[in-house]
């Protein structure tokens, strides 16, 4: 069977309905914009033949800014903590290279609505490696 398609349209015709200007796409083609469609991209009906895109993920900001916030709070409580064993004259949970590597991340963390690629979560300041140990 022969499928119709015609830019600008939403929709596949068939010979007996297809719209005038409609022209005919490959059964590879519309079998993948099937499959494209149902885990989850888009038909892009714009293009000549249609095409599949990715959907666009609307980050908010507020949403983006609020993980940061959470972010600050969790790694200045290590710094905190690290400041704390030093005036206790205690050994301290962090060595000086890792302390420096908190106080930049931080940084980032502060820097990070500023950035250009604000508030792409793919973007996000990385964390130092071996953070996760000192939760």
């Amino acid at each position: 069977m022969t499928v119709y398609v015609l830019k600008g349209e939403k929709g596949f015709w068939t010979e007996e309905n297809r719209p005038q200007g409609s022209r005919a796409i490959g059964e590879d083609l519309h079998q993948n914009l099937l499959e494209g469609e149902v885990s989850g991209r888009w038909i892009n009906w714009n293009t000549s033949p249609p095409s599949l895109k990715d959907p666009e993920l609307k980050i908010h900001p507020s949403k983006e800014r609020a993980w940061r916030d959470v972010a600050l709070i969790k790694f200045c409580a290590v710094r905190d903590r690290h400041r704390d064993e030093q005036e206790l004259f205690r050994t301290t949970s962090l060595n000086p290279e890792q302390y420096v590597q908190l106080l930049e991340y931080i940084q980032k963390l502060r820097d990070w609505p500023q950035s250009a690629a604000f508030p792409d979560t793919s973007q996000r300041p990385m964390a130092p490696d071996w953070f996760s140990d000192q939760i």
